[in-house]
């Protein structure tokens, strides 16, 4: 919903206009919006039942508010701790990526582990309005994975 606003609010400031407080009185500008921060951070990765710490995992089959998403759009402009492997995001932990708002789905598997599928809802903490305008305080999580059988 604050995406929303944001958008909503640069859309009419394009419309309208900013000043351009460095240049000459009636100079217009484009009201620009930015993200301080990626919307989710893994914090923490470990197994469900042992709570063993697990230091990378591999994150697959992303659907954004039930749109596919393949992995590396998710890291075209922010991310930390995260490389692109083919369709798969490999997040050494802590790790944080994309900039979309809303719910999350994607799987998760690292060795000696099962792929477990994992939902979030990510969200930015933070508006700042005005013009320029900015999303910040991304989403913190841990992720529980699975231990396999064998």
């Amino acid at each position: 919903m604050k995406l929303r606003h944001a958008l909503s609010a640069c859309l009419l400031a394009l419309l309208a206009g900013c000043s351009n407080s460095g240049g000459d009185e009636g100079d217009v500008g484009i009201c620009l919006h930015s993200f301080e921060d990626e919307v989710l951070h893994i914090d923490q990765a470990s197994g469900a039942t042992t709570d063993a710490v697990i230091g990378e995992v591999l994150l697959s089959q992303f659907v954004v508010n039930d749109h596919a998403v393949p992995a590396d759009d998710l890291v075209v402009s922010r991310h930390t701790n995260v490389t692109v492997e083919g369709d798969k995001l490999r997040c050494v932990v802590p790790c944080s990526f994309g900039l979309v708002e809303g719910d999350w789905q994607f799987v998760a598997e690292a060795t000696g582990y099962a792929p477990t599928a994992q939902s979030v809802s990510a969200a930015y903490a933070t508006f700042v309005g005005g013009c320029p305008s900015y999303d910040t305080d991304g989403t913190h999580v841990e992720i529980l994975l699975d231990e396999s059988g064998g």
